[in-house]
């Protein structure tokens, strides 16, 4: 899959940049403390209790020993109240509410793009992890948890406090781009669809095709 455009990461921005996306992607070159910060495209009027989010991600970086963040949410009461991250090549986690679920053996590539997408549902507890199209095992994290005040969402490093605290040995090194946020449980032909790069519905709450603002 090609991408129209990098967008290189940038250490700090003044200011938070609404701007349509779709085709570009951000990289990010080394161990570092740089991050991208992601602003929902909607104002949160209450608590979330269900979620999903999909993205891609580009990495020829295989240490067994070493964790990389994909994409960290924290909220005042829950640092990690939704990250998505690999430790490896083929053991990808997801958290909810500070509640972890390890993915093994799902179909990642090295040195091509990824498909991710992880759903989950207060009500059931219920968390599943695609690659590639491919579903995981369903787990149970955070059952009747809610992810309430306001999220700050940031990709690249994992947030060990609320906006900050962060460990550049979690840094992700590669591409990311398609970032897309849900308050909801996407079907899993809405899956297949963004895993296929085919029309799909994106996010309501970070759409990578809509006019995101970043900083």
């Amino acid at each position: 899959m090609m991408k129209l455009a990098l967008l290189f990461f940038m250490v700090s921005c003044c200011y938070a940049v609404p701007k349509n996306l779709s085709g570009k992607a951000f990289t990010f070159g080394g161990v570092t403390n740089s991050y991208v910060k992601l602003h929902p495209t909607i104002t949160l009027n209450g608590d979330i209790n269900s979620a999903s989010v999909c993205l891609r991600y580009f990495s020829d970086i295989l240490d067994i020993d070493r964790v990389q963040s994909f994409f960290s949410l924290a909220t005042r009461t829950h640092i990690n109240g939704f990250l998505l991250s690999k430790k490896g090549n083929n053991n990808h986690y997801h958290i909810v509410g500070d509640s972890l679920a390890q993915f093994w053996g799902l179909p990642a590539k090295l040195n091509s793009w990824n498909s991710v997408c992880a759903t989950w549902d207060s009500i059931t507890g219920l968390s599943q992890l695609w690659i590639n199209g491919k579903p995981g095992s369903r787990k149970f994290i955070f059952k009747g948890g809610t992810l309430a005040g306001t999220p700050i969402v940031i990709l690249g490093l994992d947030q060990d406090a609320y906006g900050g605290g962060f460990n550049q040995n979690d840094a992700f090194i590669g591409q990311l781009t398609d970032v897309h946020m849900w308050d909801r449980v996407i079907a899993p032909c809405e899956i297949n669809n963004f895993s296929e790069n085919k029309k799909f519905q994106g996010g309501n709450l970070i759409n990578w095709q809509g006019k995101s603002a970043w900083e």
